[in-house]
């Protein structure tokens, strides 16, 4: 557990087309600041994607600009989301200056690999940047294939060495359980982060998501 929580957040759109949505973010700030801009920045960002069907990149613009007239000077807020298509298998990818990739699972050839479109964070810029450099990306995903989301608390897990547990040890650990159902690799994925801090606190808050597409 995190000593010192903040506004770090994860949620679930279950849309009515059938569509799922996935949202993961990171917030600057620790305590009742970085709970204020979380709570913020949830409520604009599921509100714009609930409505906006298949258009992310304008959902995530409007919700820039009011989480830029709200934020406090110097605070902000990473954003990674994935709206799942199941009927068609395509998954749409927005990224708002999130640090850590999307990990995604590959069934046909057991691999994984990272999707991270281009996009700076929301709160920084009222407009005009922040919507010149989001990217929005469409990815296949087969029968089989899972992503896995997370806050970079993930991978800034330290042991009482100081050591970080790092990107590549956070995708070895996704890789080594990615063919186990999601609740029971996340689980999984969990007790290795245990494991690598020994008894150390997590030193941020850690939301960890999945989702799979039926074989």
């Amino acid at each position: 557990d995190c000593p010192t929580p903040g506004g770090d957040f994860h949620d679930f759109l279950d849309l009515p087309d059938g569509r799922v949505g996935l949202l993961v973010c990171d917030v600057s700030g620790r305590g009742i600041p970085g709970a204020m801009i979380g709570a913020i920045a949830r409520s604009y960002l599921r509100s714009e994607l609930e409505k906006c069907g298949d258009d992310v990149a304008g959902a995530f613009s409007r919700a820039n600009r009011s989480i830029a007239r709200d934020a406090r000077r110097g605070m902000f807020v990473t954003a990674m989301y994935v709206l799942l298509d199941p009927k068609e298998g395509i998954a749409t990818v927005a990224c708002a200056g999130h640090k850590l990739p999307i990990v995604r699972f590959t069934a046909e050839d057991s691999k994984i690999r990272v999707v991270h479109p281009e996009g700076i964070a929301l709160g920084f810029d009222k407009g005009p940047v922040f919507d010149r450099t989001l990217q929005v990306q469409k990815i296949p995903i087969e029968k089989g294939d899972r992503i896995v989301i997370s806050t970079t608390g993930a991978v800034q897990v330290r042991n009482a060495a100081g050591e970080e547990v790092g990107e590549k040890a956070f995708y070895r650990f996704v890789l080594q359980h990615a063919k186990v159902p999601c609740h029971t690799m996340l689980d999984q994925v969990k007790q290795a982060l245990e494991g690598h801090a020994d008894g150390e606190p997590f030193p941020n808050d850690i939301s960890l998501v999945a989702l799979a597409r039926g074989a």
